[in-house]
């Protein structure tokens, strides 16, 4: 039979709404990735992955049953969710060593190479129009970032090699999201992307497994909890928003970037770097004043 995907029940498409779910999303993965590299001092990187993603799990489990229960986790396209569970569990753990290597806001600052390649991408790949205002938006962003950036000697090359492999990982997964988000639910793509990733790098845990203390513990469950309603959060703002709209906002990630440096780690913004910020605030207001037109839902011709 042919069914005609729709949003749950009080909740329509509205480009607004999903620009506000991806700016509160990334403040909140900004902050628990201070977390991760606090942790990544004393785990390897792909335990703090498992972690991550198996906890994140139990919440969108518990957000499955406001969102029609197990049936909200049914999967259409099987090789494009796999297909995003590697690209998924490719940018954590490029990412994550990063974050072991170099400073945060520097491994942030490389991260905004996302939005140039997603924009660049969702033409070709998604049939995605970028707009003149999304132009605009973008250059503006970058912009302010340029402005932020200043090399604070406490990276490496093999930090800056990692961020930047992690960083076209990101943007493909970005761009697999928005086309899955056609025919998938936002909590499938959500869960069965961090489900997938956490099997993949389950293999690889008794080869460097360290003991966490009661403390680490909490640190590690409390990430994943919280990263799986991010995820969510994230996710669902692209079945509201093309991925044209919500690309200039991953901006705001360094303003956050910021302010976990300097509250947890120290580092002291400089003039150019508030300068900078509020460009970036700017360029992200921009996008929430003028969102664009959302496609369509597709028709997916499903068989018993």
């Amino acid at each position: 039979m042919t069914v005609i995907l729709k949003a749950p029940a009080g909740e329509e498409r509205d480009a607004r709404r999903g620009v506000m779910m991806m700016l509160v999303g990334l403040a909140l993965f900004s902050i628990l990735n201070g977390v991760v590299k606090a942790l990544a001092e004393s785990f390897a990187v792909n335990q703090i992955v498992f972690f991550r993603n198996g906890f994140a799990l139990v919440t969108l489990l518990l957000m499955a049953r406001g969102l029609g229960g197990f049936a909200a986790l049914k999967v259409h396209n099987r090789p494009g969710m796999a297909l995003q569970a590697v690209q998924f569990t490719a940018v954590l753990l490029f990412i994550f060593v990063a974050y072991r290597h170099m400073p945060l806001a520097d491994a942030t600052a490389i991260s905004f190479l996302q939005p140039v390649l997603v924009l660049l991408l969702s033409a070709p790949l998604l049939g995605e129009k970028v707009t003149r205002l999304g132009w605009l938006a973008l250059l503006l962003g970058l912009g302010g970032v340029l402005l932020m950036v200043k090399p604070s000697g406490g990276g490496s090359l093999f930090g800056l090699t990692m961020s930047v492999i992690g960083t076209v990982f990101s943007a493909l997964s970005l761009i697999q999201q928005r086309s899955l988000s056609r025919n998938e639910t936002s909590l499938s793509i959500a869960f069965w992307t961090l489900a997938g990733s956490a099997l993949l790098v389950l293999p690889s845990l008794p080869f460097n497994w360290v003991q966490p203390t009661p403390a680490q513990w909490a640190l590690l469950i409390g990430n994943g909890l919280a990263s799986g309603a991010c995820q969510y959060l994230t996710t669902r703002a692209l079945f509201h928003a093309p991925v044209a709209t919500i690309a200039p906002l991953s901006y705001t990630k360094m303003l956050w970037a910021l302010i976990v440096g300097f509250v947890w780690f120290g580092d002291v913004p400089t003039l150019l770097v508030l300068v900078g910020s509020a460009i970036v605030i700017a360029a992200s207001a921009l996008v929430y004043l003028a969102p664009k037109p959302v496609p369509v839902p597709v028709r997916l011709e499903e068989t018993p």
